[in-house]
């Protein structure tokens, strides 16, 4: 219950209209800044489908009512001006995109957009000749923009961080302030090879999609994610995320727009080096950039049997035809905890390597398989409610080890609990707020007493959206337990994402809230205990697989 990646990016913060009366119309023009650079000096060959993606997804913008300004092949001077240009224009209630394609570097947990002029050979050059990122999120939103829609599609190897790395880091995650939906081209932490076509895949499916009838931007976006995904082989797995609070689509800001000037394409050739533009810091605490996914699990990338070493971040593994899927995670760092009692302090924790996570809680019918085959002798109660894809209730942290015993034996693989650590970062999935999709708990998100329907009992796993990292019920349905001994604080806790093996180990550590919990407790920093050998109707489990 209870990132990053590279090449070329692009950010827009999209227009269109919302529905409902949270965001009445507004008559300010919706503003979009397209910025497309594929001919670097410094780099050698051009990007092949940079231009033709810029120009026909600024084009796609302009029908859908955006006064579009395009830029291709700028320096840094250009690329600043032309943001600042772009930033005038925004007011409050604007809709504002902004989209960026070409390289992009992380530095110190920031996302560059390198202009055709850099040149860069470490860290240093990069923070020097790169535009900030997120210092661009952070000025769109204090200019008031009410919709803001980030689409990144950064994810190739890059020629300059060859020069100081020895493999591609990926771009950071960025803080998203609210009412902001982004589309990454690519899963953080991962890279895709330039296709050899006069289009990208991921550009020309987001077109196809944008011009699709009666769907919701976010509908758009999971849609392409799906589509890329599929015709990929899961190469290049699209990333979606939300903080926003009501549904909008590109199509109805055409029917609504003023007429637009046609799009003004300024190509212009390299231009030495400019004076260092200061990145600015957002001026809020990082927000929930919660990307979302579709209410089935993607398809597995592989049949139903073990799969060979070598899984990205994204992969869906499933071990034997029965077994429950996982979902590969990347390797990361986040901050762990909260200001609450017993979820301090907040202490920045690093997950050094990738792990798969079950994508579901562990349900009865994986329970009662394991009693067929010998592994489990407890038979719990499903009090009335359902066996099947129900979650596994009353289980206790023994009786979680014993089927993590039998899925051991059965798979050849090492199967365990995960870890407080692990189980807090795979239900953030790269956000900050108290809950992966926003500050409030809303209405029909979880299975909770206050969470708007349910909290009676359990309901089947899967029922609710799945978080950016595609785990579903990682808030509410049943406690999940983590390996861990209880402690009253994280004080001396490990950094390094392992279990916390001292401390009270009669009691373990139970995250994610259940069906009978009050909202509070389905934070993702909220944590609590139970005795280690006892059995309760809302407690259950997932599982982690170690990626050999």
């Amino acid at each position: 219950m209870t990132i990053r990646f590279c090449a070329w990016l692009c950010l827009t913060a999209v227009a269109a209209t919302i529905a409902g009366p949270a965001w009445p119309q507004q008559s300010v023009p919706n503003v979009a800044l397209v910025v497309g650079n594929s001919i670097y000096p410094e780099a050698g060959t051009p990007l092949p489908t940079v231009s033709n993606d810029v120009r026909g997804l600024a084009e796609e913008f302009r029908h859908d009512g955006f006064d579009v300004d395009l830029k291709e092949n700028i320096g840094k001077g250009d690329m600043q001006r032309a943001i600042d240009a772009f930033t005038s224009k925004i007011h409050n209630g604007t809709v504002a995109l902004f989209y960026f394609g070409g390289f992009g570097i992380e530095v110190a947990r920031q996302n560059y957009l390198i202009p055709v002029d850099a040149q860069i050979s470490s860290e240093a050059d990069v923070q020097r000749d790169g535009v900030s990122l997120d210092a661009i999120v952070a000025q769109v939103a204090r200019k008031g923009a009410r919709v803001k829609i980030i689409i990144i599609d950064a994810a190739r190897q890059n020629p300059f961080e060859r020069r100081f790395r020895s493999s591609p880091s990926g771009l950071a995650s960025i803080d998203a302030p609210d009412g902001t939906l982004a589309l990454y081209s690519q899963l953080p932490g991962r890279v895709v090879s330039d296709g050899k076509g006069a289009e990208g895949l991921f550009a020309s499916e987001l077109i196809k999609q944008l011009r699709m009838p009666n769907l919701s931007a976010e509908q758009a976006f999971t849609n392409t994610r799906l589509n890329v995904s599929h015709a990929s082989n899961n190469d290049e797995i699209p990333w979606v995320s939300s903080t926003m609070i009501g549904d909008f689509s590109f199509g109805a800001a055409a029917a609504t727009a003023a007429a637009q000037p046609p799009v003004a394409v300024t190509p212009q050739s390299p231009a030495a080096p400019s004076t260092t533009v200061a990145p600015q810091a957002p001026t809020a605490p990082p927000t929930t950039i919660a990307p979302q996914t579709p209410a089935a699990p993607p398809t597995p990338v592989a049949p139903p049997a073990p799969q060979p070493p070598g899984y990205k971040a994204g992969d869906i593994i499933q071990d034997c035809p029965n077994c429950g899927q996982l979902a590969v995670l990347p390797a990361g760092a986040f901050d762990m905890g909260s200001g609450d009692s017993f979820e301090g302090p907040v202490h920045h924790v690093t997950i050094a390597k990738p792990f798969a996570i079950g994508i579901r809680e562990v349900t009865f019918a994986e329970w009662d398989d394991c009693i067929v085959e010998g592994g489990c002798k407890y038979r719990p109660d499903d009090h009335g409610w359902g066996r099947g894809d129900r979650p596994a209730i009353d289980i206790s942290w023994l009786d979680a080890k014993d089927f993590l015993k039998w899925m051991s034996r059965k798979t050849s693989q090492v199967y365990r609990l995960p870890s407080e650590a692990e189980w807090e970062y795979a239900a953030r999935a790269g956000t900050a707020s108290s809950y992966w999709w926003g500050r409030d708990v809303g209405a029909g998100q979880a299975n909770c007493r206050d969470c708007g329907g349910g909290g009676t009992e359990t309901m089947p796993v899967g029922s609710f959206k799945a978080n950016p990292f595609g785990l579903f019920d990682t808030a509410g349905n049943v406690a999940e337990w983590a390996e861990d001994c209880w402690n009253d604080s994280y004080k001396n806790a490990p950094h390094d994402g392992s279990a916390w093996t001292a401390g009270q180990c009669d009691l373990r550590v139970l995250r994610g809230g259940a069906f009978d919990s009050q909202s509070k407790y389905l934070r993702s920093s909220a944590r609590f205990r139970y005795d280690y050998d006892v059995r309760y109707l809302a407690n259950g489990f997932r599982v982690v697989r170690e990626l050999k």
